[in-house]
């Protein structure tokens, strides 16, 4: 391991070896064996993997192993990681593989059958980083993600993300996937920058392309949340969000963004799961989920009613 000359690439360099002392060279050398097959044959045996394995194992595929590097996609760099989610590297893998082997947990416990081999959709896909660990779950034929911004789809079509990606709405009516049913929608960090009335639209679009059977994840932030965004607290809003949250079950926080349709569709925004039974009628919340890996954030299951 080269010398660091940074107290950062320090750091990284030491994740970087603790992930290649949990791959090891096998990982590498049996999937490069079966890439060799056929790209399939690939497919399924990441499935056949966990979450983390394929995650890591994504994170940089050395240069030998040419046939993985191929069908796989690559990593985004630091700089794209850390501008979308403010972390990067294995920090943000550790919390990225936490968050879909929940969904994946909640999903079987939810709909009493696997998620496996079925369709999914990344609302709200960024950079692809869940997109990636998706590939331990389902083929690339089944993964679909959207996103109103049209350089997270240069992004994940520079990094060759391995799913059918396309540009969403910021006011959505409906999604961009005609006629298509997805067993799984989830939005990680979608839902804690939305407005109310993109939220409300966002899972008005969502609940058109779910499957009746399917089942939805999102994350929302508790009130206490208005105490830890530094802006907010600097600006001192944050004793007036947190009644804002504990009167109306929703606050929200926008951002200095250019306006869609006479709203500011993003910012800071902390729900209540009571709001969510009693604004969106057309889901019903059948479980929650907390992650020690980022605890300001609770997933909530939602199947269609």
């Amino acid at each position: 391991m080269s010398i660091p000359n940074t107290y950062e690439s320090w750091i990284d360099a030491l994740n970087q070896q603790r992930l290649n002392n949990f791959l090891g060279q096998d990982v590498y050398e049996d999937l490069e064996k079966v890439a060799k097959i056929s790209e399939s044959a690939l497919f399924d045996a990441l499935r056949s993997r966990s979450v983390d394995v394929v995650g890591a194992m994504l994170m940089n595929i050395p240069e030998q192993y040419t046939t993985l590097r191929k069908y796989l996609p690559t990593m985004a760099s630091p700089q794209v990681q850390k501008h979308w989610t403010g972390d990067h590297g294995v920090p943000l893998l550790l919390q990225s593989c936490a968050f879909v082997r929940a969904v994946r947990e909640g999903f079987h416990l939810h709909t009493n059958r696997p998620l496996d081999g079925l369709s999914v959709l990344d609302y709200g896909c960024g950079w692809g980083r869940l997109l990636r660990l998706m590939l331990a779950v389902t083929g690339p034929e089944n993964l679909f993600g959207c996103d109103p911004w049209y350089k997270s789809l240069e992004v994940c079509d520079g990094d060759r993300i391995r799913a059918n990606i396309a540009l969403s709405d910021y006011l959505p009516t409906d999604l961009p996937f005609p006629g298509r049913k997805f067993s799984l929608i989830y939005a990680f960090s979608v839902f804690t920058h939305l407005s109310e009335r993109a939220a409300t639209a966002a899972l008005s679009a969502c609940r058109k392309h779910i499957a009746d059977d399917g089942m939805m994840a999102i994350t929302i932030r508790p009130p206490n949340y208005w105490d830890h965004d530094p802006t907010v607290v600097r600006l001192r809003k944050n004793e007036g969000l947190k009644r804002e949250h504990a009167l109306k079950g929703f606050a929200f926080f926008p951002h200095d963004r250019e306006a869609v349709d006479g709203d500011i569709t993003y910012g800071d925004t902390s729900i209540s799961v009571d709001f969510i039974n009693r604004r969106w009628g057309d889901w019903e919340v059948v479980g929650t989920e907390r992650l020690l890996q980022d605890v300001m954030q609770t997933i909530v299951f939602l199947k269609p009613r």
